[in-house]
């Protein structure tokens, strides 16, 4: 039985999406062993369930990102979640675009304690430019931008759960901030 969980721990992160059903089978096996007072069991189908609804939000989180712009393509969206014991937990999706030698990555953080940290740089905008940033508001949203030769990057903080990073090379400050008032700010607050 033992290796049957670690079986599952180490395939879980492959999939890519769960059905309500497998979900529903998870949380009902974790009940019953609850009940049955096989607590290890329990917590871990508990843990199982979890993790196939985050990884249920992650490829939801996926179909977020913008269409690539006129004259940039874009690649498949990369979608991640992990558990509160890895990374701090929380969502993650990235997508990458490309333009005649510029590129830009969109990445997409939701739910995960780590983002409190930086929830301080949006609250104190003088360590937000001590850091070389400036301010800016975007479709309502508060936004950091950074430019250091070709790099530019762009952050934005969504009620404070949720972290967008616009990180290009090789492109003008106004396609990136065209690509951050692309996103659906409430879809992606959802």
């Amino acid at each position: 039985m033992k290796q049957h969980w670690l079986w599952a721990g180490l395939l879980v992160p492959c999939l890519l999406w769960a059905d309500s059903s497998e979900i529903e089978k998870a949380i009902s096996e974790g009940s019953q062993a609850y009940q049955a007072g096989k607590l290890s069991q329990a917590a871990s189908q508990f843990d199982y369930a979890a993790t196939l609804i985050r990884q249920q939000q992650a490829t939801e989180l996926g179909t977020l990102f913008p269409e690539p712009l006129s004259g940039w393509k874009a690649d498949a969206v990369k979608s991640e979640a992990s558990s509160a014991a890895f990374f701090g937990g929380g969502i993650n999706a990235t997508r990458q675009y490309r333009k005649d030698g510029g590129s830009l990555e969109i990445s997409i953080t939701k739910d995960s304690p780590l983002l409190q940290t930086m929830a301080m740089l949006f609250t104190n905008p003088s360590m937000a430019s001590m850091g070389g940033y400036k301010m800016k508001s975007i479709k309502g949203q508060t936004a950091m931008i950074k430019q250091e030769d070709k790099n530019q990057e762009l952050q934005l903080l969504i009620d404070n759960r949720i972290l967008v990073q616009l990180n290009g090379r090789g492109l003008s400050e106004q396609e990136l901030e065209d690509y951050a008032t692309a996103l659906d700010i409430e879809a992606i607050s959802r």
